[in-house]
């Protein structure tokens, strides 16, 4: 079963990602866009760092394309419910 990942990212385009595995690096295969809808060039097969991020009893995997702090993180889960991991 794919892993969500929920990816907040620089652009503003905060949204959920499904990858096969858990790894430490989310790779991002489609072009980023902003938040207008405009291609940012040069991000086919963009990396970010992911991590595993504690929230209300249950893990997520929360890939970062920018720095947040952990309550930021908190009320991106609450808004895009991702599925936890464990």
């Amino acid at each position: 079963m794919p892993i969500q990942h929920l990816l907040l990212a620089s652009d503003g385009n905060d949204r959920i990602i499904d990858a096969e595995t858990l790894e430490d690096e989310l790779v991002i295969t489609p072009p980023l866009h902003t938040s207008a809808g405009n291609v940012i060039p040069n991000t086919d097969h963009y990396r970010v760092a992911v991590k595993k991020h504690y929230c209300r009893g249950k893990i997520y995997a929360v890939a970062l394309d920018r720095h947040v702090a952990s309550n930021e993180i908190d009320d991106a889960i609450d808004l895009h419910h991702p599925e936890p991991i464990e």
